[in-house]
């Protein structure tokens, strides 16, 4: 499916501290349809709360590359695509990307990321939160054979709607210190309740964590059709 009929399907017109590394607490204002037309039955989303977005760029670090960014305006839309580890140099071009934009201009972000650090990745969070509420149509994707992992996925939760390729794959599990890789019962929580709090099915967590996915022994992974068939509420829509 094209971008351009993708975006007319829905409505989008013609036109923490220390940092977390691939472990990510996610975002914490919930998502919404804004309006949006695709409103998939027994996914009703919750409101959209205040959003502040911290205008202060993390330090960069060198040690890991910044995900690359490309911006490509398809007639009256754009699509913004991230493909990398989520860091500060990425939260910046991410920013100034977004920031360009037309006010109001449709916007689908393209994920392909394994996460990254937390402090950058709430901003971007937030930036997309902040835009939605202020009535930007903001819609998120994973394309078929890519992946969005750990804090990729608190980003893809901020988009409405928010679709895949059915076998686009996810994966969540318990936050890590980048300084000595170690998780904490703490951060664990915040993370979970940020995932909720995103739009998450608190139903499909407690799954997961049943399954160990959270204590930090093992990565959750799931692909988007089984999302969608769990009832997890982290795809709103499959692409054919």
């Amino acid at each position: 499916m094209s971008v351009r009929k993708l975006l007319r399907k829905v409505g989008f017109g013609a036109g923490l501290g220390a940092l977390l590394i691939a472990g990510a607490a996610f975002g914490h204002a919930a998502t919404q349809p804004d309006g949006l037309s695709l409103n998939p039955a027994g996914s009703a989303p919750a409101v959209i709360g205040p959003v502040t977005v911290n205008p202060v760029p993390a330090a960069p670090s060198s040690e890991f590359p910044d995900a690359a960014m490309s911006r490509n305006d398809q007639g009256d839309i754009t699509v913004l695509r991230l493909d990398g580890i989520i860091t500060p140099g990425a939260e910046r071009s991410f920013l100034d990307a977004l920031h360009a934009l037309p006010a109001r201009r449709p916007l689908v972000i393209e994920l392909s990321s394994p996460g990254g650090f937390t402090a950058a990745g709430y901003r971007m969070i937030d930036a997309v939160l902040a835009e939605r509420k202020g009535g930007r149509p903001v819609a998120t994707r994973v394309r078929d054979g890519e992946s969005c992992e750990s804090m990729c996925v608190g980003l893809y939760l901020a988009g409405y709607p928010r679709y895949a390729a059915p076998r686009a794959e996810f994966m969540v599990h318990a936050p890590r210190m980048a300084e000595n890789g170690r998780m904490t019962l703490r951060s664990t929580q915040m993370m979970v309740e940020r995932l909720v709090s995103l739009g998450a099915s608190q139903s499909w967590i407690e799954r997961v964590k049943a399954e160990g996915g959270f204590s930090g022994a093992r990565d959750h992974r799931e692909t988007a059709d089984r999302l969608t068939a769990d009832g997890a509420n982290i795809v709103t829509d499959l692409l054919r």
